[in-house]
């Protein structure tokens, strides 16, 4: 059986940005250290980008919090790739498909600077993804506010290899991922075979991020990122859940795939029983065959799987993140659960993976 990790990440580097156009050098991300003693606590690192402090996804080398993460800031980094496929083997897994960690907010209100981070973030996870023997994929970013430059960047990913999926947020800059201007990108996703891997993501709506600015932080909304827990941000993904498949997505691109990422799945029965109401809606027909969902290890999966049945769920270990969604040994624990058939444990740790991301095989 071959066990695919379907979501883990990569922590920023100075080294994610060594691919910079050379134009864009002096606008480069610059990783500074805060004070242990402030209300950022052990999250004492954070980025300048674009002339703005980013919290929520700081460099690892400078950041107290991240040494407690059970591994070491190369593996983090993906600086050391032997040391970070044996750890992915040691959790069960033969392949893993890694996300960013600083993309999962906006990062330049800039575009051209955007794109050019794009860049260089795509090319450094090319490369490291590279030395791994086939182990380790990644999920490219793009600048979704210009379908011009994202369809450039789709080709030239694709041309680099070791690229699983396009890395897109619930909502993308206030978008919903329905509306018609980003349809030209779902064309080139589906022209070069690459899934769609919808993620939870912090701050991918500038407007709702300005709303929240000024709240009191505390022990459950952490200091400088008021999404703690997918309080906001995991609702961006339901949310394209149901743009997506209550639109004319799903006909308009009948070879797309599409995977919905760290949000579990108990979600997903309500919302598909929503969608049934609607005229038209194949729902149950899309689910396993071109749309996935990744479950938690302690998602009510029977119930689920009563309703829904256990063609589209994939797991994910969301490693080496220090969240309530990391599962280090989701093998192990899917497997012990009790509840589950041996074949249904099969379905989401490889079959639907591997349908998912077919590149994987």
């Amino acid at each position: 059986m071959l066990v695919i990790d379907s979501d883990a990440h990569v922590e920023e580097s100075v080294d994610t940005w060594k691919y910079l156009d050379p134009e864009f050098y002096s606008r480069r991300p610059i990783a500074i250290q805060l004070p242990e003693d402030t209300c950022y606590g052990d999250h004492n690192a954070a980025w300048i980008i674009d002339y703005k402090l980013r919290v929520f996804a700081a460099t690892p080398t400078l950041m107290k919090r991240a040494s407690a993460k059970g591994a070491s800031i190369p593996v983090q980094e993906m600086t050391d790739i032997p040391t970070r496929v044996t750890a992915m083997q040691g959790m069960g897994a033969d392949r893993q498909v890694v996300f960013p960690s600083l993309w999962l907010g906006c990062i330049a209100e800039n575009l051209e600077l955007e794109a050019a981070l794009a860049r260089s973030y795509n090319e450094f996870m090319a490369t490291q993804c590279g030395l791994s023997g086939g182990s380790l994929w990644y999920a490219a970013v793009l600048p979704f506010r210009s379908p011009e430059m994202a369809i450039r960047e789709i080709k030239r990913v694709k041309k680099m290899g070791s690229v699983a999926a396009i890395f897109v947020k619930g909502i993308e800059w206030d978008m919903p991922l329905s509306h018609p201007s980003l349809w030209p990108i779902y064309e080139e996703a589906e022209r070069q075979g690459l899934p769609l891997a919808i993620h939870t993501g912090n701050g991918s709506s500038p407007t709702i991020t300005q709303m929240l600015d000024g709240l009191p932080r505390n022990d459950t909304m952490p200091p400088g990122n008021p999404f703690a827990n997918g309080l906001v941000s995991g609702p961006y993904v339901l949310y394209a859940f149901q743009q997506l498949l209550g639109s004319s997505f799903m006909d308009d691109f009948p070879k797309l795939r599409i995977g919905f990422l760290e949000t579990g799945a108990d979600w997903s029965v309500r919302l598909a029983k929503v969608l049934r109401k609607k005229k038209g809606s194949k729902v149950d027909e899309w689910l396993g065959e071109r749309v996935f969902v990744s479950c938690e290890v302690d998602d009510e999966l029977p119930f689920i799987i009563n309703r829904l049945g256990d063609d589209f769920l994939i797991s994910a270990t969301d490693y080496p993140h220090a969240d309530g969604f990391r599962a280090d040994q989701f093998v192990a624990q899917l497997t012990e659960r009790g509840d589950l058939s041996e074949r249904t444990v099969e379905k989401i740790l490889s079959d639907n993976p591997q349908r998912f991301y077919p590149d994987l095989g």
